[in-house]
C-alpha cells in the first residue's frame, strides 16, 4: 500500500498491540485492546512521526532545507518535525498559536532543544496561521532558503497515507492475534489521523468502525474536514484510489471548554489509565478520547464482548505543562 511514494524510514514499526486486560474489565469490555503509537521511537513518540515518515520524503525529494509549521504552544506535532529536522539536517520553523512562556516546559522545551526557531502569535486564529505558514514560506524562499511548508497536525494527503498504511500494520497484528477489531476510538484534533484510518478501511475493505472523539470542533465541523481531506488523498494519488463517500464519525462530547483546556473527566480518564495499566495518557488528546471510551462502554453503546481498539496518538511530553491541573 502506496509502496512507490517518498518515504524516509523514521518510525520504531510496527508499534505495540496489545490487550487491556486490567482496564477493561474496569469499564465493562471484555476485549479492549491498544495500539500503542505513543510509542513510534522519535522525540518521545506520537501518531505525527508516521505522518513525518511520508512528508520528509517528499520534502527531501523536492530538496527542502527548511521544514515551516504551525500548532498551539505545546503543539506534539512542531515537537517531531523538530526532532526531525534535527535528524536530517534541516532547518527547522515553528510559528506558534499562543503567547510566548515566562518559561519552556513539555513539548516547547523539547522543540528547543532540536534546534527549532519559534515565533509567537497570541492573537492568531488557527486559520490566520495557516495563512501565515504561506507568507512566512514565501519569505523564506526570496531569502535564499528552500521551505517546505506542513500543516497543523501534518493533515495532507502525505500525512493521511501514513494511516492508511497504519491500518495494514493494525489489520496484520489483529489477524496474528486471532482477533478482529470492530470499532476503533481515537483523538480527533486535525483530522488527518481519522481520515487515513478510514482511507485505509477502504482500501483493505475492512467493515470497522472508526469514531473520532474531537478535542476542540464540532461533530459538524469534524465530518466536513475528515471528507475533505480523504477526497484531496484520493486526488493526490488516483492509481491508489478512486474517490468514495466515507461514513465519518466525529463525537464532540467530550470537547470540554475547549481546546486544550483539561476537564474533570478527562483527568479522571488519564488516572484510570494510568492506575489501572501504567499508560500515560495526555491532558489535550488522549485523555480526551479515553473519556469518550470509558462514558461510551459504561453507557452501554459499546458490547462487552466486542473486540474494541484504543489508539494511543502520543502526547506525553504535554503532561509536564499541565502539572499543576494534574495534581
Amino acid at each position: 500500500m502506496f509502496e512507490q511514494q517518498a518515504r524516509e524510514r523514521i518510525a520504531f514499526l510496527p508499534t505495540p498491540f496489545h490487550r487491556l486486560k486490567n482496564l477493561g474489565p474496569n469499564i465493562g469490555l471484555d476485549n479492549l485492546w491498544i495500539k500503542r503509537d505513543d510509542l513510534t521511537g522519535l522525540s518521545a513518540g506520537g501518531n505525527k512521526t508516521r505522518k513525518l515518515e511520508f512528508v520528509v520524503g517528499s520534502a527531501l525529494r523536492e530538496y527542502a532545507d527548511t521544514l515551516v509549521t504551525v500548532g498551539a504552544v505545546q503543539s506534539n506535532h512542531c515537537r517531531q518535525t523538530a526532532a526531525v529536522s534535527a535528524m536530517k539536517g534541516l532547518r527547522c520553523v515553528l510559528l506558534l498559536r499562543g503567547q510566548e512562556p515566562e518559561s519552556e516546559t513539555g513539548n516547547l522545551l523539547m522543540s528547543r532543544l532540536f534546534g527549532a526557531e519559534t515565533k509567537f502569535y497570541p492573537d492568531d486564529t488557527f486559520d490566520e496561521l495557516q495563512e501565515r505558514l504561506t507568507s512566512v514560506t514565501e519569505t523564506l524562499t526570496e531569502l535564499g532558503l528552500r521551505p517546505f511548508p506542513i500543516p497543523a497536525g501534518a493533515a495532507m494527503p502525505e500525512g493521511i497515507i501514513a494511516y492508511a498504511v497504519a491500518m495494514e500494520e493494525l489489520k496484520t497484528q489483529a489477524t496474528e492475534q486471532g482477533t478482529d477489531i470492530e470499532r476503533i476510538v481515537v483523538a480527533s484534533g486535525t483530522c488527518g489521523t481519522q481520515a487515513g484510518m478510514i482511507l485505509g478501511a477502504k482500501l483493505l475493505d475492512w467493515d470497522v468502525q472508526i469514531i473520532g472523539v474531537s478535542t476542540s470542533i464540532d461533530s459538524e465541523t469534524g465530518v466536513a474536514r475528515v471528507r475533505k481531506l480523504i477526497d484531496e488523498t484520493t486526488e493526490a494519488y488516483p492509481d491508489e484510489i478512486d474517490k468514495f463517500l466515507p461514513k465519518v464519525t466525529v463525537d464532540d462530547q467530550f470537547v470540554g471548554e475547549g481546546y486544550g483546556i483539561l476537564s474533570e473527566g478527562a483527568k479522571s480518564a488519564i488516572e484510570l489509565f494510568g492506575k489501572t495499566e501504567g499508560i500515560l495518557l495526555d491532558p489535550v488528546y488522549t485523555g480526551k478520547a479515553a473519556l469518550g471510551l470509558i462514558r461510551m462502554s459504561l453507557a452501554g453503546d459499546i458490547d462487552r464482548d466486542s473486540p474494541t481498539l484504543f489508539w494511543h496518538t502520543g502526547g506525553m511530553p504535554a503532561v509536564f505543562a499541565y502539572a499543576k491541573e494534574l495534581q
